[in-house]
């Protein structure tokens, strides 16, 4: 065996160890949980969340032994010995989301437990978020990151919406969502067996943009803060564009999106042209009259009604100038549906949330003040830091 294969053997060997570990921490991360369950839950639905979860967590297991032997860097057979920052935190998603799957088939836990299902799908978001980032800025992109990562978030997804639909959060129809994933990698398997052409997707910064608002709106629900029927309208309103966009990505995959291409340029230019300027135009006019009425009632109205008024106010207007607009309709959106809470919500306001669900699908378009998160939805965070040290990298090697 020459010293290439020996170091190839090691490194996998040191790797398998590292498997090994994840095991260790999954079998903790489980007794963990059953012992908290079982100190505020009832008997039966801490057992039945151990059972569950167990059986989900050979999910993220299998899929670090079966693929570990790509932890090394695209374009790059050398295996790294070390999984990096990102991959942990990708790691612990897995985990996350095994433990989020063992809520199924129990009813919502009530008291402080009902924030747990919620809170960890949170926690599991921000890993996402942040496991790339923390790969890109130390070097550690991976084609095993890239794996779990792909694994994991269409996992997670999938087992959140089933707990939203199960705890009635949203109407059963949701399903389509949570299966659309998985339906359209099955669809593509079909062609490919029946001997079908599967083209290439066309590249869309818009894929992670609205993967990113489902993920959100998904973990927004499971929270114990909003109720139908504000989270059904808001069901509706998300799972309309993302299911366009896996209807669209599948007229390409199957060849008519190809034929086509070149029609939806003027209807593209209007989506992204002067529609979100009629949308905050149109906002601007139907609601300030309202809020306006409401500003006029404050002084009978309680301090904490004060202050969704105000923040109502800004949200409304930080969207109509484009002013962070994606981030003021996620504001916006939240206030609404804690209004709904407390009375009935108005048919301005209903159409509000309409808006700001399209602002946040569509942006705030042209004749904007500020607009710094189109930088994320453009751009993977880190890039910038990865580039300069690729670049004093190559400075040392010419040196």
């Amino acid at each position: 065996m020459d010293k290439v294969s020996q170091d190839y053997v090691d490194v996998l060997a040191a790797l398998r160890q590292r498997w090994l570990a994840y095991v260790v921490f999954c079998i903790a991360f489980l007794i963990g949980g059953f012992m908290l369950l079982l100190a505020e839950w009832e008997q039966s639905y801490a057992l039945r969340w151990l059972a569950v979860s167990t059986a989900a967590m050979g999910y993220p297991i299998l899929i670090l032994w079966r693929e570990i032997k790509h932890n090394h860097r695209p374009g790059d057979s050398t295996l790294l010995s070390s999984l990096g920052l990102g991959n942990l935190l990708s790691l612990l998603r897995g985990a996350l989301v095994a433990g989020l799957a063992g809520f199924l088939f129990s009813p919502w836990p009530a008291g402080w437990l009902a924030w747990l299902p919620g809170g960890m799908y949170v926690i599991s978001d921000a890993t996402d978020f942040l496991d790339g980032y923390l790969a890109r800025k130390s070097g550690h992109t991976t084609r095993l990151g890239e794996i779990l990562e792909m694994s994991f978030d269409g996992l997670g997804v999938l087992v959140a919406s089933l707990l939203i639909v199960q705890y009635g959060q949203v109407p059963i129809w949701y399903l389509g969502v949570a299966f659309a994933r998985y339906l359209f990698l099955g669809g593509i398997w079909i062609r490919q067996r029946l001997g079908m052409p599967v083209y290439e997707l066309p590249p869309s910064v818009m894929r992670r943009a609205f993967a990113g608002l489902q993920m959100g709106f998904v973990a927004a629900v499971l929270l114990p803060v909003f109720s139908p029927p504000g989270t059904t309208i808001a069901a509706a309103l998300f799972a309309l564009p993302f299911l366009a966009g896996f209807l669209r990505d599948w007229f390409f995959v199957s060849g008519v999106g190809w034929r086509i291409r070149e029609l939806p340029g003027r209807t593209k230019a209007v989506l992204e042209g002067w529609l979100p300027v009629a949308l905050r135009v149109a906002l601007l006019l139907g609601a300030l009259p309202s809020i306006v009425r409401q500003f006029l009632a404050l002084e009978s109205q309680t301090p904490f009604m004060v202050l969704i008024t105000v923040l109502e106010a800004i949200a409304l207007l930080a969207v109509a100038a484009g002013f962070a607009g994606r981030v003021a309709a996620v504001i916006g959106l939240v206030i609404l549906g804690i209004f709904q809470n407390i009375e009935a919500l108005t048919i301005i306001q209903y159409l509000m949330a309409a808006t700001y669900t399209a602002i946040l699908f569509l942006g705030t378009g042209p004749y904007s003040l500020w607009k710094p998160e189109e930088y994320l939805i453009h751009h993977h965070i880190g890039e910038r830091q990865v580039v300069q040290k690729q670049v004093g990298f190559l400075d040392e090697a010419s040196g």
